[in-house]
């Protein structure tokens, strides 16, 4: 089975080394679309209203091959 590498982005960089075996790419793709909702729920902005998380998908040689991100707005109505 191939493995593939999970890296995530969130202002800050953070490299998958060990990698998930996936049965092929589309597993790996519902894999990091299953990763964004866990990641955001320690990430969602404590300090600010906007925030951007991505995963990028790589093969196992490096090349990237799939990316999802999930983005968090948050707006004030009062004034």
């Amino acid at each position: 089975m191939p493995r593939y590498f999970f890296d995530i982005h969130d202002g800050v960089h953070q490299r998958d080394d060990a990698g998930t075996e996936c049965a092929n790419l589309q597993a790996a793709a519902l894999e990091a679309k299953r990763l964004l909702p866990a990641i955001a729920v320690d990430e969602i902005p404590k300090d600010g209203e906007r925030q951007t998380i991505t995963v990028v998908v790589t093969d196992e040689e490096g090349h990237a091959v799939y990316s999802a991100a999930l983005t968090f707005v948050g707006t004030w109505l009062l004034r």
